[in-house]
């Protein structure tokens, strides 16, 4: 059988088997086997065979949804993400909706949190309950998570939006279904079964990618029991043999991938998979050799679409990246740590509103008189702050002289400077990005600049504040972006300052009130040069070849280098990877992590890590080969 002259696979129709006999079906596949690939033959074959049945196709990030909406398109055919294809079934159905929120609300242990709203039968009476980027249960708004809650109440209480769905689609299919929330899984494989009409479910996908908290990660209960037939795809297309026989080494699912079939698979050549490149690094002593590992493999790291080099967290990205000083500023500040603590303090203690109209310096030594002992050191600072304080002693100064109020409403968090991280320059941006105000302004001064070097100038003219009213204001314009841009050494502020006078960029109320609400965190960073701006800009915009491992699943490119660095998180451990022991969650999280990065690699895969043990040597050369662990 074929599609457009194309041959299906073999899995593909096993799959249609199952699908003619009415059976919900899971494809399993590793990495780089071509599942979307299978996905796309199979909606194309259910749309060809039934040309009065609908099918939506579910995935987990709206990048999946352009990846298939690029392949295949139809009248027929829906393609969202899990959040929009449930909103949609459920939004029509307000009553409902007011009844099943209103519940979550209630009872003495509540599902949502209520807050101090006082919980009624008629609380949502006259409003229509809404799906936005922030969560305001009391006037009927939700947000991401409340949607999956929402959906899977509305499903298991209602028979009829059970049929509804079913009647509007004959076949619903998951991509990367091992993402997936477990109560979307349980609409589909549960609530769904219970309805009268006739359909489907499919999931595509690979428990040994599940890398998410969130995600369901497998569904072998439902394969065991029967109720889900299970296909498995064993072929790769995309690595080269030395990639995919290591990630076999990795997997303890029974899948063990081979050579495709398809002489034209991306990973083929001259009728045969080619061998690829694999090679593990490994330094001993306590100095980073990760220059040395990258002069040694000789890429083109400024080649960032098809070289990627992937590291655990935005921290240790930060420093290599050029904006550590911003990531400190974030994520490290030990005087913020300790007004976390003094607010925590009062909570258990006492009353917050009795230290309004007093300064930070005030309360502390208000707290601290007349104590001692473990009663004095509640209220003092730990080894790890008061470190971070004697280094700068003048961020306690600054928080000494701001007002308690605005200190304790202070929130400062990573994600406020990294969220949102682009893998490319041309992917688009979600809506809802947790960056903060001050980070959001000096990157519309950046995106002005970088549209006009760039020669975008109708873009550039749409979001700049400048007036182009004769000839002269485009010589102006031009020297203005730049003076700008000859500005990297000079603070941020004065960039900021240049790009108002100019009518560049103006302050906007966003910025006058973070510069007001927020005094200590905006001091910290008008200090900060605009060159680390740039360098943080370039790398959220995809410019470089840094990404944090979670962020590159579903990717691939020609040469990834991967850093076996844990960073302090507990959650992960490399050695245990290598060596066995530890606990079972950190180790198997661990493992698809690697299982993940590793298979990302199109032609050469380099690994490195520093001060292994003898025990992870020796495991190391049983996966790379011994001729391929290499010391620097």
């Amino acid at each position: 059988m074929d599609q457009g002259g194309l041959k299906l696979e073999a899995e593909v129709e096993e799959v249609l088997g199952h699908i003619h006999a009415g059976r919900n079906f899971l494809l399993s596949g590793g990495a780089g086997s071509g599942k979307t690939y299978s996905l796309v033959q199979v909606i194309g074959e259910l749309l060809r065979k039934d040309p009065s049945a609908f099918v939506a196709c579910i995935t987990f990030t709206n990048a999946a949804v352009r990846e298939v909406e690029s392949r295949i398109s139809n009248d027929r055919l829906v393609v969202r993400t899990i959040h929009d294809f449930l909103w949609e079934a459920i939004s029509p159905f307000q009553k409902e909706l007011a009844e099943v929120l209103q519940g979550f609300l209630s009872g003495a242990d509540p599902t949502l949190d209520p807050g101090t709203v006082v919980v009624s039968d008629d609380m949502f009476a006259g409003k229509s309950i809404q799906y936005k980027e922030f969560k305001r249960v009391s006037e009927g708004i939700v947000s991401h998570d409340e949607v999956i809650l929402l959906a899977h109440g509305m499903f298991e209480q209602y028979p009829k939006i059970r049929d509804i769905l079913r009647d509007r689609f004959r076949y619903i299919l998951v991509d990367e279904y091992q993402d997936t929330f477990p109560e979307v899984v349980k609409i589909l494989l549960e609530c769904l079964s219970q309805s009268t009409r006739l359909g489907v479910c499919g999931f595509f996908g690979d428990a040994m990618q599940s890398i998410y908290e969130e995600g369901v990660g497998s569904i072998q209960p439902y394969v065991q029991s029967g109720s889900v037939s299970e296909v498995k795809k064993q072929q790769n297309r995309r690595n080269p043999r030395r990639v995919f026989e290591l990630a076999n080494a990795l997997r303890t699912d029974g899948i063990v991938q081979v050579a495709s079939q398809d002489l034209n698979a991306p990973n083929m050549s001259g009728g045969k998979v080619r061998d690829g490149v694999v090679r593990f690094y490994h330094s001993t002593g306590d100095d980073d050799k990760l220059p040395e590992v990258r002069d040694d493999l000789g890429w083109d790291f400024s080649d960032v679409l098809e070289t990627k080099e992937l590291n655990l967290t935005h921290n240790l990205i930060a420093p290599q990246a050029g904006f550590g000083e911003l990531m400190e500023i974030y994520d490290k500040d030990g005087v913020l740590a300790f007004k976390k603590r003094i607010v925590d303090y009062i909570k258990k203690n006492g009353d917050l509103k009795d230290y309004d109209g007093k300064t930070f310096g005030e309360v502390v030594a208000s707290l601290q008189q007349g104590k001692s002992g473990s009663d004095l050191n509640a209220v003092k600072p730990t080894a790890g702050m008061q470190t971070f304080i004697n280094a700068h002693p003048d961020l306690l100064d600054r928080a000494n002289q701001t007002d308690f109020h605005l200190l304790r409403s202070l929130y400062v968090d990573k994600d406020q400077l990294v969220d949102d991280k682009k893998q490319t320059e041309d992917e688009i941006a979600r809506k809802g990005s947790k960056r903060c105000d001050f980070v959001k302004h000096v990157f519309k001064i950046q995106s002005v600049v970088h549209l006009y070097e760039q020669r975008k100038y109708n873009e550039f003219l749409r979001k700049t504040e400048f007036r182009l009213t004769n000839a002269q204001d485009k010589v102006r314009i031009r020297d203005n972006v730049e003076a700008i841009a000859a500005m990297s050494d000079k603070s941020i502020m004065d960039v900021i300052d240049y790009a108002h006078e100019k009518g560049f960029c103006l302050k906007d109320d966003k910025f006058n009130d973070f510069r007001v609400r927020k005094p200590y965190l905006f001091d910290r960073l008008t200090n900060v040069s605009y060159g680390t701006f740039q360098k943080l800009y370039d790398y959220l915009e995809g410019r470089t070849t840094f990404s944090t491992q979670h962020k590159i699943k579903g990717r691939e490119f020609k040469r990834v280098l991967v850093v076996l660095d844990a960073g302090g998180w507990n959650n992960y451990n490399f050695r245990y990877l290598f060596e066995g022991g530890g606990t079972d969650t950190v180790r198997e999280r661990t493992s698809k992590l690697f299982y993940v990065c590793c298979t990302r690699a199109k032609e050469e895969l380099a690994v490195y890590y520093r001060n292994p043990t003898p025990a992870v040597l020796s495991k190391a050369e049983i996966w790379f080969g011994q001729g391929n662990v290499v010391a620097v």
